[in-house]
């Protein structure tokens, strides 16, 4: 019996990789601003995450500083360390698994690899 190709030829909507460029003029040819300036600040300044990152620490700290509790921003920010921390375990476990594969068929490429320092 010979593997289906079934799911090599056809994909059904949804079912492989989705990638999505998010500009401002993606809803509404109203919003105020530019494209141009959110790409590059995105390329060469920081991720939309990273700047949340940070407007969701200076929101901590003023909570903590003024004693005005923030529950969701609390909850908000241990969602997301939850899934980091989920994320680097996957990672690992995937970084191992190919390293695995790869001493299986070119132990000296894996030699070079695990022998390279940080």
């Amino acid at each position: 019996m010979y593997p289906s190709l079934f799911p090599y030829i056809f994909r059904a909507p949804f079912s492989g990789d989705v990638t999505q460029e998010i500009t401002p003029r993606f809803l509404s040819p109203d919003i105020k601003g530019s494209p141009e300036i959110e790409a590059r600040i995105l390329r060469e300044v920081a991720s939309y995450g990273k700047q949340l990152g940070k407007v969701l620490e200076a929101l901590q700290a003023l909570s903590e500083k003024t004693k005005v509790p923030l529950p969701e921003i609390d909850a908000l920010v241990a969602g997301v360390e939850r899934v980091k921390a989920e994320m680097k375990v996957t990672l690992r476990d995937e970084a191992e698994a190919a390293l695995t594969r790869l001493k299986a068929v070119d132990e000296a490429a894996w030699e070079e690899v695990v022998g390279r320092k940080g």
